[in-house]
């Protein structure tokens, strides 16, 4: 695995350990503050979701196509 794979891969995980983390914070401030706290978080998760969907993909793609 070459660099650039590892620090993507890195960069990936930075990504979602920071979603975690703010999610965790929104949570709490959803229990204290019960009304007006708007959920960016939930509506960010679908598209993270699918960057990391896709993401993996051209990753396994590119590592196919170094084998052959």
């Amino acid at each position: 695995m070459n660099s650039n794979k590892k620090s993507f891969i890195l960069f990936i995980l930075f990504i979602w350990s920071v979603y975690f983390a703010w999610s965790l914070d929104v949570s709490s401030a959803v229990q204290t503050y019960s009304k007006g706290v708007t959920r960016y978080d939930l509506l960010l998760l679908p598209f993270l979701i699918v960057f990391t969907g896709y993401s993996i993909y051209l990753l396994v793609r590119k590592q196919d196509s170094d084998r052959n």
